[in-house]
């Protein structure tokens, strides 16, 4: 029984916790994060087998790395 107790009362306190660090996050408007348009790279998709990569790693004839070893 004691044990019941100790167990209410840690899943009581953990939601307590949760619902007080919700009201404090929602206390203010949220502001979206800035986007870094230089974090993105610019993919491209392998003629061979499809899979989307980053276009700079693309060959001439625009297959991947493993695509060109094959052929």
């Amino acid at each position: 029984m004691n044990l019941f107790r100790i167990v209410i009362l840690g899943l009581l306190a953990w939601f307590i916790i949760r619902v007080l660090r919700s009201w404090s996050s929602d206390a203010g408007p949220r502001q979206p994060r800035p986007r870094n348009p230089q974090q993105y790279e610019m993919m491209g998709r392998c003629l061979g087998c499809g899979v989307f990569v980053p276009r700079d790693t693309l060959s001439d004839r625009g297959r991947c790395r493993s695509c060109e070893k094959k052929s």
